[in-house]
């Protein structure tokens, strides 16, 4: 599997956050405590002694082990692939960062509220089930093979059951799994990806805007309008193509026109030769008939 820029280097941070944590730093333990890079790095209950603001970015580069790290990065590959080769490098970085801590801001929040008890976070979960919601919007009818599951599903009803499923989880189970940081991944992803749709569907009031630019990279163009809408797969049709087809048009219609006038002349100036005579004509009649004849022949 070819993996985008961005992808690989979440892959290698990852894997490099997870050789610290547990073959670096057991190894350097400080003090006899091997978890102080872990404790360090992931993100504590606010109001903890141990909570700090840049945990709600490295705690989605922390794992619980390696099941975990593998599942996530495998899932990472599959979906974020597509979506970042759609929206661009810079792009889908912002969107992974937003979607990981939108999930963690989430899940404090169902602690505030008791729905859930204080705990370490850690892990990227959160803003790969970002990602996936960004696959189902951008390929709804992507199809996957999902063990058990014995045929292809679409990826909007994928999502959309891991949805229902993450927010039951939530709420029932104790089983330790920051399922509500699954779901806030999603909610976070969707939101976005609705503010994106709505800026593509309206004309900027700015000098700039950033375009994709073969589905890679992102660089500064004039455009606005056409070019956000590139972005989401809805470019229109540019208003010249229109026009040609319309003044192509007028020309067939005003050629055929023109011809009809001229065959009708020519039946009339031949009728009047077999009812009054050559002689009789008009220098005008004369002259039109011989230059149809020059035509006939071809050397007009």
């Amino acid at each position: 599997m070819r993996m985008t820029p961005a992808i690989k280097v979440i892959l290698i941070i990852n894997i490099v956050f997870y050789v610290f944590t547990y073959w670096i730093t057991p190894a350097i333990s400080l003090g006899g405590y091997t978890d102080w890079f872990l404790n360090f790095n992931a993100l504590h209950p606010i109001g903890s002694s141990g909570f700090s603001v840049y945990q709600y970015i490295t705690y989605m580069f922390m794992h619980g082990g390696w099941w975990h790290l593998f599942f996530n990065m495998w899932s990472l590959m599959i979906f974020g692939n597509a979506v970042e080769q759609r929206v661009g490098t810079k792009r889908f970085v912002y969107y992974y960062l937003l979607c990981g801590v939108g999930s963690a801001l989430v899940n404090q929040l169902m602690t505030f509220l008791g729905v859930i008890s204080p705990a370490q976070l850690v892990g990227a979960s959160g803003a790969i089930y970002g990602v996936m919601a960004a696959a189902a919007f951008f390929f709804p009818d992507a199809k996957l093979f999902i063990i058990p599951i014995p045929f292809p599903i679409k990826l909007k009803y994928l999502v959309g059951f891991y949805t229902v499923v993450e927010m039951y989880m939530g709420i029932t189970s104790l089983d330790g799994v920051a399922h509500f940081a699954h779901l806030g991944g999603i909610v976070v992803g969707v939101i976005i990806l609705l503010v994106w749709k709505y800026q593509s569907g309206r004309p900027s009031q700015r000098s700039h805007s950033w375009r994709v630019d073969e589905g890679s990279h992102y660089e500064k163009d004039e455009s606005l309008w056409e070019k956000l809408k590139k972005s989401f797969g809805q470019e229109r049709k540019p208003k010249m193509r229109v026009t040609k087809v319309r003044e192509a048009n007028y020309a067939d219609h005003e050629y055929n026109s023109r011809k009809r006038e001229e065959n009708d002349e020519i039946d009339r100036i031949l009728d009047k030769i077999r009812r009054d005579g050559y002689q009789n004509l008009t220098e005008n009649e004369k002259a039109t008939l011989f230059n149809a004849s020059k035509k006939m022949r071809g050397e007009g």
